[in-house]
């Protein structure tokens, strides 16, 4: 009997000592693990030879071989054969022999069912891609949806990080997706940044480091490549790409000791993929005006021949002005080639940049082994993703799958670590004794993008245990701010939920004047006034005086649930600030109850 135990107890020791353990420290937050690969296999697979490859590479022309490198955009809805975007889809894939389409919207189903009618035209199987950094339901109108990156980061918790990745990449393979372009792997640590925010897992390198990994890990363990984004790095920029080129005077010193962390863990643990960003930095790349995306000292002498990726390599999307304020279609399209890039996402003009490299190849200015090393590349991604042995997908799978009860409970246990209680003047959280008291809930969105202040109020009315409950929905710049001061001198409590999220071409992630001011204004009346953000946790920074402020970081309906849930003391609040925030509130602070 001793010696069963013995020789049971010696096992599970060694089973211990081979599983990466998360360790981490109170103090720092760093993730200490056995120097292990994870991943299936590691990003030399991309170059490696393979039967079907080389079948497929002697069978294609020069043309051909170019136009794997094409990605083309597209809506995942049912489309009329007889629309102009069915006859472009169906031109580029069967003419052109295109290599991929990335889909920004549409429905499961339908999209399945497009991904399945488009790949039956194609002589070889797709690469199809998107965009699902908090699940399918960023793009898909019935898709999951997770809380933000941030939230992640709040959690601690990199086991989480993980179950996100797999569960996106389960539904991913079920509609026919292949390559997700996340995670984003930049360390947010400009507050003003108006297009990264809560997109990052934070600001400390580690702590990112430790989350993207584990969320490639997910990924790609379900055979769906992960993309590390945006290299080299986003974070620490007040301008976004999508609307002008950010300059980045950033040393390499700098870049090394912070930004690249997470690029250079992301790639020695063996991911596939990475995102080049429209971003110019002069200490990397002379040229005045050249982002990174279309920089060969940017993409092959520091990510690929210093930093040894030897996976995929794709540009940010090239319909952002970051790259067609500065660049032509050609010029673009050569650039990327003499860079080092793979994969040429959303050229403005298919035909006219596979044109361009084909005349650029046949007059001597472009080697035909610089094609030959990409298409390569790129057949070698679709053999790993068993693409050789392409069967459509089955759409009488995808309900079942696609926001799944399991990817529920996954996004809610990531809310509920995630709820992060920053201040709490007098204890007023959770409420005590609220049937004896009123509460005016005061919605405020900046405008950016719709909020989901109706399921916050429809839940919060499920929940509710006030006496009374009055409510204001507010939008944009507001008008008339004295009649709200007037009216909420008949409640006992305020409570003021933040829409004030990330959207392109927006240029803030912040709050007008107006709502900022009606806050201050609020506390001035000496009201008692709780404060939800869900999405820029730095706004407190306009209302410091507020009595209770907590981060949720997003507004999927599991934040939006574990908010309420929190305030009225039905869970606890664990999350800490994965950023720093004001100079009061630092990165790791977070009362916990």
């Amino acid at each position: 009997m001793n010696k069963f135990f013995s020789v049971n107890f010696f096992l599970f020791s060694v089973i211990l000592s081979i599983i990466s353990f998360v360790n981490i420290q109170t103090d720092n937050y760093r993730i200490q693990k056995q120097k292990v690969n994870w991943f299936s296999s590691s990003n030399d697979l991309f170059s490696e030879s393979n039967s079907w490859v080389e079948s497929k590479l002697a069978s294609m022309t020069l043309r051909e071989k170019i136009a794997q490198m094409i990605i083309t955009r597209s809506d995942g809805f049912t489309l009329d054969p007889n629309s102009a975007e069915y006859k472009r889809l169906t031109n580029l894939i069967v003419n052109e022999k295109i290599g991929g389409v990335i889909f920004f919207k549409g429905n499961s189903v339908q999209q399945t069912e497009l991904t399945n009618t488009l790949q039956s035209f194609s002589g070889t199987p797709l690469l199809i891609s998107a965009d699902y950094e908090r699940g399918t339901g960023m793009r898909l109108n019935d898709g999951s949806i997770f809380p933000s990156n941030m939230a992640l980061g709040a959690t601690r918790n990199p086991e989480l990080a993980y179950k996100m990745g797999f569960q996106i990449a389960k539904e991913c393979r079920t509609i026919g997706v292949h390559q997700n372009y996340a995670p984003v792997a930049d360390i947010n640590n400009n507050s003003l940044n108006p297009i990264i925010n809560v997109r990052s897992y934070g600001e400390d390198p580690q702590l990112v480091s430790s989350m993207s990994e584990e969320f490639i890990r997910g990924l790609q363990d379900g055979n769906v490549i992960a993309t590390a984004k945006h290299f080299p790095g986003h974070g620490d920029t007040d301008i976004d790409s999508h609307n002008d080129l950010p300059v980045l005077n950033f040393s390499k010193e700098r870049l090394d000791n912070l930004e690249l962390i997470p690029f250079k863990n992301a790639i020695q643990k063996g991911v596939k993929s990475v995102m080049i960003a429209h971003l110019s930095l002069p200490a990397l790349e002379k040229e005045s005006g050249v982002p990174a995306s279309l920089s060969r000292n940017i993409v092959e002498n520091l990510l690929i021949d210093e930093l040894k990726f030897k996976g995929l390599i794709v540009t940010d999307a090239l319909n952002m002005a970051g790259v067609v304020n500065h660049f032509s279609t050609e010029e673009v399209a050569l650039r990327c080639v003499n860079a080092g890039i793979d994969l040429i996402l959303m050229p403005q003009g298919e035909t006219v940049t596979i044109d361009a490299i084909e005349y650029a190849v046949n007059n001597g200015t472009v080697s035909p082994d610089r094609i030959e090393t990409s298409a390569r590349k790129i057949l070698n991604a679709k053999n790993w993703l068993k693409l050789d042995q392409y069967k459509d997908a089955d759409v009488s799978s995808v309900p079942s799958v696609v926001n799944s009860s399991e990817a529920q409970a996954i996004s809610q246990q990531i809310a509920d670590e995630s709820l992060t209680l920053v201040k709490n003047k007098g204890d007023i959280l959770p409420f005590s004794n609220p049937s004896e008291k009123s509460c005016l809930i005061i919605s405020l969105n900046n405008g950016n993008e719709k909020a989901n202040s109706d399921y916050f109020l429809a839940r919060f009315n499920d929940f509710n245990k006030f006496k009374s409950v009055s409510f204001y929905d507010l939008t944009g710049d507001i008008t008339d701010s004295q009649e709200i001061i007037n009216d909420s001198k008949e409640y006992d409590i305020i409570v003021v939920p933040i829409y004030a999220k990330v959207k392109i071409k927006t240029g803030t992630v912040g709050l007008p004047q107006s709502q900022t001011d009606l806050i201050n204004s609020l506390v001035s009346e000496g009201k008692k006034v709780a404060v939800i953000s869900f999405g820029n946790p730095y706004l407190i920074q306009g209302f410091p005086e507020v009595d209770s402020y907590i981060c949720a970081y997003a507004d999927a309906e599991t934040s939006i649930n574990s908010s309420i849930n929190s305030i009225y003391g039905t869970i606890k609040f664990k999350g800490r600030l994965p950023v720093s925030i004001s100079n009061e509130y630092k990165f790791g602070d977070g009362i916990t109850n």
